[in-house]
């Protein structure tokens, strides 16, 4: 049967188990036990799971030259220590040999927007609190407020509301924050509310936007247009549009922070990007775009150290296609195909 129903309509009933960093819980006879590491989205783990036939290491995505780098050390200890028989090994970058830190982007950023007279307009992943937290550092420093969006507005106000992760990041309200309101469905934003009620405007954003509406620190595009030097202002590849009504002045500029193009199409959509900010003046010349960015992977040097402190028997590479190097690294390294079987 063909619907056009969503959202609680047709959500499919299923139950989430929570786990607690560090503590260890079972799945039927098996233990896990789940430990953060460092990467470019808040709460990944990684696991050691303690089977009836054996122990085993799964890495999922990690790096060292992030926030975190000190539990992703903590992981390759704990590994060493269990005596694994196998480690799910990732390679997304292991044949890179270099890489910058979450550090230096705060450093790049900061003396940017020291130069820059206008607007600083940023791009990063909006699920990258650690890139999120690069920018609010540089705008401290350059006293400036950093922009958010909501849905990076949302993401804050459930870290702060967690028990565990409450203090990594700063607050939705935070004194350094500013939450753009971006217009609505109908576009009411700017209207006269005396021929349009307040309930329609509120009405004019999805329920989980709305709070944000009367937050103290929540600003459009007004109040962006006329303090540019004030801001460094985020703004999605998705939401270019609102510069259309921000008009950036002379002397803005753009930080990109996302990853760079590596086939046609993400090629094809940079191009794009940089018509959007060339129509608006923000870029003249290739100097003006300004790229850094810093992988959630760990580089050769890294997944190398991984291996060595993991002393696992057996090594399976994931993520990867290059596992010529963990079978540089390790003796015993098993290439595996999707739905393969393996004995411990």
């Amino acid at each position: 049967e063909i619907s056009r129903a969503t959202g609680d309509k047709v959500q499919i009933p299923r139950t989430i188990k929570t786990f607690q960093s560090g503590k260890e819980f079972s799945i039927n006879s098996v233990r896990v036990n789940p430990l953060p590491v460092d990467h470019s989205i808040a709460g990944v783990h990684a696991f050691i799971l303690h089977t009836s036939e054996g122990s085993i290491g799964n890495t999922a995505d990690l790096r060292f030259h992030g926030r975190r780098s000190k539990d992703t050390e903590k992981f390759v200890e704990k590994c060493g220590e269990s005596s694994l028989d196998l480690l799910l090994c990732e390679g997304t970058r292991v044949n890179s040999t270099q890489s910058l830190t979450e550090y230096d982007v705060e450093s790049t950023v900061t003396d940017i927007v020291n130069k820059t007279k206008g607007l600083a307009i940023c791009g990063y992943p909006i699920r990258d609190l650690d890139r999120l937290l690069s920018f609010y550092e540089s705008a401290k420093q350059t006293n400036r407020d950093l922009v958010i969006d909501m849905k990076q507005a949302y993401l804050l106000k459930l870290f702060s509301q967690s028990e565990n992760l409450k203090g990594h990041y700063p607050s939705p309200t935070d004194s350094n924050i500013k939450i753009y309101i971006q217009r609505g469905t109908w576009g009411l934003l700017d209207k006269d509310l005396e021929k349009f009620s307040d309930r329609q405007f509120h009405m004019d954003y999805a329920e989980w936007q709305r709070e944000f509406l009367n937050y103290p620190n929540a600003v459009d595009y007004r109040d962006i247009k006329a303090n540019q030097k004030n801001f460094i202002f985020f703004c999605s590849d998705f939401r270019l549009q609102d510069l259309i009504d921000i008009k950036p002045d002379e002397g803005a500029t753009y930080i990109r922070s996302l990853t760079e193009p590596f086939d046609l199409e993400m090629e094809l959509k940079e191009e794009q990007i940089k018509n959007w900010f060339t129509h608006f003046g923000v870029i003249k010349k290739d100097q003006d775009w300004h790229q850094i960015h810093v992988s959630g992977h760990g580089d050769g040097t890294q997944i190398k150290q991984v291996i060595d402190g993991s002393n696992a028997k057996k090594l399976i590479p994931i993520h990867t296609q290059h596992d010529e190097y963990h079978k540089k690294w390790h003796s015993n390294v098993l290439s595996v195909k999707q739905h393969d079987s393996v004995d411990l």
